[in-house]
């Protein structure tokens, strides 16, 4: 089982990952159809994937995480 400090750093990469997920995807979204047509699919996979199989069995095994500067067992996260 992760300890606190590696839930947290997990947690907050992830969430990372999901912001800059979010700013490509307002780029792509100015492109012309073609290059937005070959971007937006692939990015929109990789957020579900970050999003549903990632984030949520995180939040799922360790419940109360999902909170925006939720306490996990004593630590802000």
């Amino acid at each position: 089982m992760m300890d606190e400090a590696q839930v947290a750093r997990i947690r907050s990469l992830l969430l990372e990952a999901a912001d800059a997920i979010d700013r490509t995807n307002a780029i792509v979204s100015t492109l012309d159809n073609d290059d937005r047509a070959m971007l937006s699919a692939p990015l929109d996979e990789i957020s579900s994937a970050l999003h549903f199989a990632l984030l949520q069995k995180l939040y799922l095994r360790y419940p109360g995480l999902e909170e925006q500067g939720a306490v996990w067992n004593g630590a802000l996260m």
